[in-house]
C-alpha cells in the first residue's frame, strides 16, 4: 500500500477516534435549576442547615461564579427565565415581564398567553437553548421543563419542547398546554391521577423535584448517546406570602437544600455522577418589602400615574389639538395614541420630546425615557435599554426616585420599581467540571452559550455572550 495512502488512512482513523471520544466526553443530561428570589446572604446566611449533598456539594465541588448579574432592568420570574433560556435580554427575546400591556386591547396581557393554544412559548421572539438541542439532533434530544409558575415552565422549555408542567392556580393540579404533543398530555393527566391536588402546607419545591426524577425516569432521559436538557424552577419565597422573617427563610432554605440534595442523587442514581451536568442561579430580584420610610425621615413618596398622564394629555390638547393622546398606561409605561398621532401628522419624536419635558418636572420622577431614544441606544444606560422592546413597550418609561412607588388611582393597583442590585451566583456542577471559584462578575447571558459548548450544539441565535471561562 502507498505510504501516503496509508498515513492519510491512519489520520482520519485517528481523528474519528477522537471525534468518538469528543463525543462520548458530552454529558447525556444538562439540567438547569433556577431558585427564584434566591439570594446569596440568604443562601450563606444558613449554610448550617445544609446537608452535605445539597448547596454544600455543589458549591465546594462545582464551579461557583460568586457576582451574576441580568443585564436589564427590571427583572421577575418570566424575564429572567427567558433571559437565561435564550442567552439574550428582553430587547431581542420579547419577554419584558410576565404582563405587558396589549395595544390591540390596552389590556394586560401575560407573556405565555395564546389565542390558540391558551398558554404557548409563542411570544419568544429568539430561539432557546432547548430548540437548538431539538434541531441539532433532528427531535431525537429530550427537553422537558417543570416548576410550579406557568411562565417559569413554558419560558425556559422554549419553542421545540416536549412539554412544559406546572401547577393551575386554580385546581392545584399538574397540567400542561394543547400546544405540546398529545404524548404529553396524557402522561401528566396520569401522572396526576395517582397524585391528589395539593393542599395547604405543601411544599411545592418538594413536588416539583418528585415530577422531574419521574419524568427523567419514566422518559428515560440521558439514557442514550443524545444530550437531554431538563429545566427545573424551584422557590425562595414562602408560599403563603404570610412574611418573610428568618424564621420562614430559615425554613424556606432548608427545605431547598433537601429537595436540591434529592434532585441531584435521584438523577445521578439513575444515568451516573459524571454523565450529568448541573447549571444552577436565581432569577436575580427580591419581592419588594413594604418600608416604612417616612417613619425614619427617608425620602418617599406616592408617584399617582393616572393622573400625572391626565395632565400630560391636556398638556399636548394645548399643542396639537383636542385629541385622546395617552391612551393606556401600565406599571411605569406610559402608550400614546400612535394611530392620533399618524392622523394629525406629528412627528413621533416630537411629541416624544414635548412630553419627556413636561414630565421631567413632575414631583417623584427621576428620569424619562422615550421609546425613539431607547431604539437608537441613546441613552448611556444599557439595562434599561436591553429590558425595553419596541412591540411590547411603552413609549414613555418612567422612572422615579428611590423609596417611591406608583400608583395607578383608576385601577388602586400599585407598582415599586425593584432596581436594587441583588447578589447570586451561578454554579456549575457534575460532568467532570472543575472546582473553583470566580469572584469576577458574570452575566447570566453566558449560560445557554455555556450549555451549547458542553453539549457542542449552537448557541440561540439571538445570543451574543460567549460561555463563562
Amino acid at each position: 500500500m502507498n505510504k501516503y495512502l496509508t498515513i492519510v488512512i491512519l489520520t482520519t482513523l485517528s481523528s474519528l477516534d477522537l471525534y468518538a471520544q469528543t463525543q462520548k466526553m458530552a454529558p447525556r443530561l444538562v439540567v438547569s435549576v433556577m431558585i427564584d428570589q434566591l439570594t446569596t446572604e440568604d443562601l450563606e446566611q444558613f449554610n448550617a442547615l445544609y446537608s452535605n449533598d445539597g448547596f454544600k456539594k455543589i458549591l465546594h465541588q462545582g464551579t461557583v461564579y460568586e457576582h451574576a448579574k441580568y443585564d436589564f432592568q427590571t427583572t421577575d420570574l418570566a424575564a429572567s427565565t427567558s433571559a437565561v433560556a435564550t442567552g439574550t435580554t428582553p430587547y431581542y427575546n420579547g419577554v419584558t415581564a410576565a404582563t405587558f400591556l396589549n395595544r390591540n386591547t390596552l389590556r394586560p396581557q401575560q407573556s405565555t398567553f395564546d389565542t390558540k393554544f391558551f398558554t404557548s412559548p409563542n411570544c419568544l421572539s429568539s430561539s432557546t437553548i432547548g430548540d437548538e438541542l431539538k434541531m441539532a439532533t433532528n427531535g431525537a434530544a429530550l427537553v422537558y421543563a417543570i416548576a410550579a409558575e406557568k411562565d417559569a415552565a413554558v419560558l425556559s422549555g422554549g419553542h421545540a419542547a416536549d412539554a412544559a408542567f406546572w401547577i393551575d392556580d386554580k385546581t392545584k393540579r399538574w397540567i400542561t398546554s394543547t400546544y405540546y404533543p398529545s404524548t404529553s398530555q396524557k402522561w401528566i393527566k396520569a401522572y396526576q391521577a395517582t397524585h391528589q391536588q395539593f393542599q395547604g402546607g405543601v411544599d411545592y419545591n418538594a413536588s416539583v423535584k418528585d415530577l422531574a426524577l419521574h419524568c427523567v425516569e419514566a422518559h428515560a432521559m440521558g439514557k442514550d448517546n443524545n444530550s437531554d436538557l431538563l429545566f427545573v424552577t424551584f422557590s425562595a419565597v414562602p408560599q403563603q406570602q404570610q412574611t418573610n422573617s428568618n424564621i420562614a427563610k430559615e425554613e424556606i432554605y432548608r427545605n431547598l437544600d433537601k429537595n436540591l440534595a434529592s434532585l441531584i442523587s435521584g438523577i445521578e442514581n439513575k444515568i451516573g455522577k459524571d454523565q450529568v451536568v448541573y447549571f444552577l442561579t436565581s432569577s436575580g430580584y427580591t419581592g419588594i418589602q413594604e418600608k416604612e420610610y417616612a417613619k425614619y425621615k427617608i425620602p418617599t413618596g406616592v408617584f399617582n400615574i393616572s393622573r400625572t398622564t391626565n395632565l400630560l394629555n391636556i398638556y399636548l390638547n394645548a399643542i396639537y389639538g383636542s385629541g385622546r393622546f395617552v391612551e393606556a398606561t401600565h406599571k411605569n409605561e406610559i402608550y400614546l395614541n400612535k394611530k392620533l398621532i399618524e392622523q394629525k401628522h406629528i412627528t413621533y419624536s416630537d411629541i416624544l420630546k414635548l412630553s419627556r419635558e413636561f414630565l421631567i418636572q413632575i414631583s417623584g420622577i427621576k428620569e424619562v425615557y422615550t421609546a425613539d431614544l431607547l431604539l437608537f441606544n441613546s441613552y448611556n444606560q444599557p439595562t434599561i435599554r436591553n429590558g425595553f422592546n419596541p412591540e411590547i413597550s411603552g413609549d414613555i418609561i418612567l422612572k422615579v426616585a428611590p423609596g417611591w412607588k406608583i400608583l395607578h388611582e383608576e385601577t388602586k393597583e400599585e407598582y415599586t420599581p425593584g432596581n436594587i442590585y441583588i447578589p447570586f451566583p451561578i454554579v456549575i456542577y457534575g460532568g467532570g467540571i472543575e472546582a473553583k471559584t470566580v469572584s469576577t462578575t458574570v452575566s447570566t447571558g453566558k449560560i445557554a452559550p455555556t450549555i451549547a459548548k458542553i453539549i457542542r450544539i449552537r448557541a440561540p441565535n439571538a445570543c451574543t455572550e460567549a460561555p463563562l471561562p
